[in-house]
């Protein structure tokens, strides 16, 4: 109706096939999920509880002391990907020109252990702890990621994102630089050659990753929101952006919930616009809380539309 385009995550893109007498067994109840890694060297078990906007939270991660690694060494190394490409054929014909689709791939190796497998808390611990088998880790889980990197290469959907939904209060800037993004370089790197895009998804307190922008290779972050919701501003997301890199810019939704006059909202989009000079997909950042005002969304669209 108002013209705007539309996003699909596409996750079905492939699914995890387990050898070596692996089970992943899963349930839920009442609020509560429960994943098992049932394998002949052990079981490790993660519970996430269900929040009240809809969302899942980790309550209890896979990891809980540094011998759990063989464990999850052992179900990582025999975990297999099997493409399913008709899935996204289907969503890229039922989506025609109305949107985009992208190919999820799920966190870096180093952003796996952080949300994924031991959690922010146990893995600081074990960085301090037991650095050598943290690292050694991480290069097995890479080799590994970079086999779904090659199968995402040969996707019909040429957007890819990768993302470990970073923010420096998880993953500090130095543990970004140093562990994320030679990942993401080498995977940039093999999934340009099959001319594909790569984005990733930054949606929080990332100002202290401006200066490393470059070595992570990608070609568009994915959620951008600048202040007041997180730590810097339009301008020096504009200025730290590097010639060939692109952004998801969006008017903070937090403004579309405090009965703001209309031109103030307008205003802002003009501003990404104006600053981010044809490198910026504008949007609402990062999403519209269910008290945002619509009809300020509405304006705001027609608003840039008449430009």
């Amino acid at each position: 109706e108002f013209n705007w385009g539309f996003h699909v995550h596409i996750e079905n893109w492939r699914k995890f096939v387990f050898s070596g007498g692996i089970q992943h067994l899963t349930s839920m109840e009442n609020g509560k999920r429960m994943h098992q890694l049932i394998t002949p060297k052990g079981t490790l078990t993660r519970r996430d509880l269900l929040a009240g906007d809809g969302s899942w939270c980790r309550s209890e991660f896979y990891i809980k002391e540094i011998k759990d690694l063989e464990i999850m060494r052992y179900v990582v190394e025999n975990t297999h990907f099997e493409p399913c490409f008709e899935n996204v054929e289907r969503i890229m014909q039922a989506m025609g020109e109305w949107g985009q689709g992208d190919i999820v791939i799920s966190r870096s190796p180093f952003g796996k252990l952080v949300h994924e497998y031991m959690g922010f808390e146990q893995l600081t611990y074990a960085m301090a702890d037991a650095p050598d088998e943290i690292l050694e880790f991480v290069a097995m889980q890479e080799k590994k990621d970079l086999e779904l990197i090659e199968l995402a290469a040969k996707t019909p959907e040429r957007l890819i994102i990768i993302s470990d939904h970073a923010d420096e209060n998880l993953i500090s800037p130095p543990q970004w630089r140093e562990y994320c993004c030679p990942f993401y370089r080498k995977a940039n790197d093999i999934l340009h050659r099959s001319g594909k895009l790569v984005s990733t998804h930054l949606d929080g307190n990332f100002k202290g990753y401006f200066p490393d922008l470059n070595e992570s290779g990608f070609d568009l972050l994915d959620g951008c929101t600048p202040a007041p919701m997180f730590n810097y501003e339009v301008e020096e997301l504009a200025d730290a952006l590097p010639e060939n890199m692109y952004a998801f810019c969006g008017v903070p939704s937090t403004l579309f919930c405090q009965k703001l006059p209309t031109d103030t909202i307008l205003r802002f989009g003009d501003r990404i616009v104006s600053l981010l000079k044809g490198k910026a997909i504008l949007n609402v950042g990062d999403i519209l809380p269910p008290d945002g005002d619509i009809e300020q969304v509405i304006a705001l669209g027609k608003h840039l539309e008449s430009q």
